[in-house]
């Protein structure tokens, strides 16, 4: 659920916990430090991975499990949440490129019938979401992770949730979900292959991410630390294995850090775009009116710095755990960090993890820009 790190995240400038931050010689006790806050903050395990040229700096806190004390697997899986949304946009990209569909198609062309008014909206706005149209995740039934996690959704059950909530008018940004569960529903369309195939032989392949996939089983195969969550106020539950339909081509698939850090440098690199779509990526950004991640564009999204790096990646939280993945636009300098807490209102997990990010690029503390 992308959404979550961002409304967490303003709920802590409002509360003014942000303060700026001296620069240090040497900023890996920093960035332990921010882990460490984390985890005295109540989240069980994190893992970070930092990528400068051939440089890597690995870093964990915490356990894997609360019960055996085991600790965090450094190659561990993890559900990367809406980081998700990187890879179904490569893939819909490289349609665009064979000249399979185009971003000016409209979704009544492409999915008839599926959306109210799907005659207005453009690929190209699902992408970048300002299609107007409502997050199914505001439905009732989406509250708590104890009502949904162990459900079987298809694509087209969410979509009517959404569609019952009421769209706006395509133009303004607003986060949806709904966006890219379309997405998968076209690529399936387009290419008469299921999304996980499509990602698997378009993205993971290609790449090298060996350890990813678009699951539809409930099982987390492999080393991982345990997945919680919390809805305050409320004690901490743990939830590694659900169904995962809910969140599908939205939110659904799962990872590792070094997987993450093949897919950001095989993008960059040409591998699995070309160089002037992955431009296209960032160029066409909209603007978000957030102070960390003021523009999102096609399928990615921009995070602001205190010293004026520009960041692309993407950060996501499902039941279980919550994912930020940021790098150069030449993906030469990357910073990964998961954890193995899903909490809506936890602005300081957020926090912890937007000032890992500054840190490594800044050398100080995120804080908002003046």
């Amino acid at each position: 659920m992308r959404s979550t790190p961002r409304r967490v995240l303003a709920l802590v400038l409002a509360a003014t916990l942000l303060t700026p931050g001296t620069a240090a010689a040497d900023t890996r006790p920093d960035l332990q430090r921010e882990l460490d806050g984390m985890v005295a903050a109540g989240v069980p395990g994190v893992m970070l991975a930092v990528h400068n040229g051939d440089q890597v700096h690995r870093a964990q806190a915490g356990v894997a499990d609360l019960d055996t004390g085991a600790p965090v697997p450094a190659q561990g899986r993890f559900r990367i949440a809406s980081l998700t949304k990187m890879l179904v946009a490569t893939v819909l990209l490289q349609l665009v490129d064979k000249g399979e569909l185009a971003l000016t198609d409209t979704l009544g062309q492409r999915l008839p019938g599926l959306v109210p008014g799907g005659e207005d909206i453009r690929v190209e706005q699902l992408l970048h979401n300002t299609s107007g149209l409502t997050d199914y995740i505001g439905a009732p039934e989406f509250a708590d992770p104890a009502d949904y996690v162990h459900r079987r959704f298809t694509p087209e059950q969410l979509v009517r949730t959404a569609n019952a909530l009421g769209h706006g008018q395509p133009g303004s940004w607003k986060y949806a979900n709904t966006n890219y569960i379309l997405l998968g529903l076209l690529i399936e369309r387009v290419t008469r292959d299921g999304l996980a195939n499509q990602l698997r032989h378009r993205v993971f392949r290609p790449a090298g991410m060996h350890a990813s996939e678009l699951p539809r089983l409930p099982l987390l195969w492999g080393p991982h630390a345990s997945g919680h969550y919390r809805i305050d106020p409320g004690p901490r539950t743990e939830l590694t294995h659900l169904d995962p339909s809910f969140a599908w081509a939205a939110y659904g698939a799962v990872s590792t850090v070094d997987d993450l850090r093949r897919f950001q440098t095989a993008l960059a690199e040409g591998r699995l775009l070309p160089a002037r779509l992955v431009e296209r990526m960032r160029t066409e950004a909209v603007s978000t009116g957030h102070p960390a991640w003021p523009r999102y564009g096609l399928g990615i999204e921009e995070m602001s710095t205190t010293c004026g790096v520009r960041l692309w990646g993407h950060t996501g939280a499902i039941p279980g755990y919550s994912t930020m993945a940021f790098a150069t636009a030449d993906a030469k300098r990357q910073v990964i960090i998961s954890s193995s807490l899903f909490s809506p209102k936890d602005g300081k997990q957020v926090l912890h993890m937007v000032n890992v990010i500054n840190l490594e690029f800044c050398g100080e503390p995120w804080r908002p820009p003046s």
